[in-house]
């Protein structure tokens, strides 16, 4: 049995060829299985893996209202964080992106310059399984004349490699207005932006940036909490164990970092008067003040908050970042009963609102999951 069909076709339509070398990932890992099942058993049922980066888990990020194989995100299941980080903005982006993380010195880029050609040929079954893209930008950026200078110093120019390929393979208003706000919190390490500017949509990047505004807002140390809570506030409401830096700001490059910390550290500022009488009577405002305030805290207030905000408020999205974050908090403490109920409602609240797509992938990886948990 395998986790999803996607994984099953791409495994079988790769098999025995050198993909890793080509693609700096693969649709087989010796301990397939294992490494499954164990992120299916931290919480994250809301992602759909694909293939392996070393022992990271590559996957689509579900998210409801948006075509799976066309509008959402790849993440990386990091296998030492035990969190999700997004990788590339679509599965055309992919296999680029996960070149790009080898541009950093004059050999590795001449390996891939001489790999890029067998490459493009190994990437058309990829390309023609989703639909549609190729390496044609990759290729033309490696063998470009414009860029071999740039190359023989790529480690100075890594950041700048960064933002092209990411306007290339997301080139939307949203992406533009990241990259902005980035250049500003490089540029200036005390800089937070206005509350006006706190709910900007930045797109794919909406997950990151609340991360990082709140772990800015909470190094200002000299700014009060009251003037900090809507920073606060929009982390709080995203869906934990995706997208967290809860280091300083400095480069573009995601970061790695740990929901749990970043939560815990904000959570202590819940209960200090700040709050608007709106925000106190949220459902997710108990569970968020719980994570500071409960040792050990496994996600069951975030489970109530989910029910009340679609039962009660009629925000399906609300509470489906809610039980994600539910599940990263049961499985982070290890408790699988927590994590089960949390699929088992996003499961119902998918069929409920007709998410189809999303239904069939948590359907499929729950019996995944039931046949081999007690086994491996």
């Amino acid at each position: 049995m395998e986790i999803n069909k996607v994984y099953s076709d791409l495994k079988e339509i790769y098999k025995g060829k050198e993909v890793e070398e080509k693609f700096n990932f693969t649709f087989e890992h010796r301990n397939e299985k294992k490494l499954l099942i164990n992120f299916l058993k931290k919480g994250f049922w809301s992602i759909m893996p694909f293939g392996f980066e070393g022992d990271n888990i590559l996957a689509f990020q579900l998210i409801p209202h948006k075509n799976i194989y066309r509008e959402t995100p790849i993440v990386s299941f990091n296998n030492t964080y035990k969190e999700c980080f997004m990788f590339a903005p679509n599965i055309k982006a992919t296999i680029p992106m996960a070149n790009l993380k080898f541009m950093t010195r004059l050999a590795l880029i001449q390996e891939l310059q001489e790999e890029i050609n067998d490459a493009v040929v190994l990437s058309k079954s990829f390309f023609d399984y989703f639909g549609d893209g190729d390496l044609e930008f990759l290729k033309q950026f490696l063998l470009s004349e414009l860029n071999q200078e740039r190359f023989e110093n790529a480690d100075e120019y890594k950041e700048e490699f960064y933002k092209e390929f990411w306007t290339h393979y997301y080139d939307t208003s949203e992406n533009k207005k990241a990259f902005e706000l980035f250049d500003k919190l490089i540029q200036g390490s005390m800089y937070l932006p206005e509350f006006e500017d706190v709910d900007t949509d930045y797109g794919l990047w909406n997950n990151y940036i609340g991360n990082v505004l709140a772990k800015r807002a909470y190094s200002r140390i000299t700014v009060e909490d009251k003037d900090k809570w809507k920073h606060y506030w929009r982390c709080a409401q995203l869906p934990h164990g995706f997208d967290c830096d809860d280091n300083s700001f400095e480069k573009y490059t995601i970061h790695l970092g740990h929901s749990s910390f970043l939560l815990n550290s904000i959570s202590e500022s819940f209960d200090s008067g700040w709050e608007s009488e709106e925000v106190k009577k949220h459902p997710l405002f108990e569970a968020i003040e719980a994570i500071g305030k409960i040792g050990g805290y496994a996600g069951d207030l975030h489970i109530k908050a989910a029910v009340t905000l679609e039962k009660e408020h009629n925000d399906p999205i609300g509470c489906w970042n809610a039980l994600i974050s539910a599940s990263y908090w049961a499985g982070k403490r290890g408790d699988m009963d927590l994590v089960e109920m949390c699929w088992g409602l996003a499961i119902d609240l998918s069929r409920t609102h007709g998410w189809t797509e999303i239904h069939n992938v948590l359907s499929k990886q729950m019996e995944f999951y039931y046949h081999y948990k007690d086994k491996i």
